[in-house]
């Protein structure tokens, strides 16, 4: 049995980057404080799109109730390695507001000293690195057909 390689999975990732960037916006654009009951029902539909987008990629993704904001799980396939990720999709309040050049919840690509960087709440705690590992899953599945690696 052969193993399945990484490098046409970064071609996918590559030419695929502005749809990857415009799917991390969509979950970037809700503003899931957890911290504040404001945002309670932003933190359920912030659950509820990461389980249809989990589902979209074949895996078997739930929302469970939980004492305090949803949490999701989600399963791919019965046989081979299993590994565990952990990922918040929730962000840290806003304020100060004034602080902000531009809507916290409004994500936008500007220049950075080492290329375009993403200017939102969450983009680096935490959506942006949970939506790193999703659409890794994603494109591995789209180039090999399968979650699984062997």
């Amino acid at each position: 049995m052969s193993v399945p390689t990484l490098d046409p999975v970064l071609a996918h990732i590559d030419a695929h980057i502005e749809n990857t960037t415009a799917h991390l916006f969509d979950l970037l654009r809700i503003p899931s404080v957890s911290t504040d009951p404001a945002y309670r029902a932003d933190c359920d539909r912030a659950a509820d799109w990461l389980v249809q987008d989990l589902k979209s990629i074949g895996f078997d993704a739930t929302k469970r109730v939980t004492s305090g904001h949803p949490m999701v799980v989600a399963h791919a396939g019965d046989t081979g390695p299993h590994v565990m990720f952990y990922g918040h999709y929730d962000v840290q309040p806003v304020d100060p507001l004034d602080l902000w050049d531009s809507p916290p919840f409004e994500p936008s690509l500007e220049p950075g000293d080492l290329g375009p960087v993403i200017r939102a709440r969450g983009s680096s705690d935490d959506k942006g690195q949970l939506m790193t590992f999703v659409e890794a899953c994603r494109a591995w599945k789209s180039v090999h057909g399968t979650l699984a690696l062997f």
